[in-house]
């Protein structure tokens, strides 16, 4: 399936309309916090280069990398939607741990940005997580067919990064957002 929409409607469409194939968890998925620089993240993003799909991003903490994104609505009579996302890095990888509204659980997301130009988005494939879960390799619970992670060690964090169990993120199924108007300068 192609994903054509924006992170926070991905997330939104994870969460309600695939509720049978989430991968969520109350601990964000990461070793720690990621800095970023607002020159690279904040700004308005868009998933092809109509504009039509658009989502801002703000940055609340630079320092603890913490974002929100809005979605941007056509139409000034459209409910914006809001989310907090807390980056978080293990190794050379980022991850983006979405909060909705008032649950409980985040959304965990592989992100990569490219020079402040391109945010690429990986989601975790449901199926190799509820296979490592229910062989204890990853702690967590099956509720169906939704995984909730467990407290993640390092070393769950270097096999999720690893491959040895298969890539747990669809790769070939990247959402890609891409910033609208001036690119960022390289500064990382």
């Amino acid at each position: 399936m192609q994903f054509k929409h924006s992170l926070v409607i991905l997330i939104f469409l994870m969460s309600a309309l695939w509720g049978c194939e989430n991968v969520t968890s109350k601990y964000p998925l990461g070793a720690k916090p990621y800095p970023i620089s607002s020159e690279q993240w904040a700004g308005d993003w868009s998933t092809d280069c109509s504009g039509e799909e658009a989502v801002k991003i703000e940055v609340l903490d630079k320092d603890k990398g913490v974002i929100r994104i809005t979605d941007m609505k056509t139409g000034p009579e459209e409910s914006l939607s809001k989310c907090e996302c807390y980056l978080m890095e293990a190794g050379n990888w980022i991850f983006a741990n979405a909060v909705l509204k008032d649950e409980a659980e985040l959304y965990p997301v592989r992100i990569k940005n490219v020079e402040g130009r391109q945010i690429i988005v990986w989601f975790p494939d449901a199926d190799k997580f509820r296979r490592l879960v229910d062989q204890k390799i990853l702690p967590g619970e099956l509720h169906g067919e939704s995984i909730s992670l467990g407290p993640l060690k390092s070393e769950h964090l270097e096999l999720i990064m690893s491959g040895k169990e298969g890539v747990l993120f669809k790769w070939d199924e990247p959402s890609i957002l891409v910033r609208r108007g001036p690119a960022a300068a390289h500064h990382q």
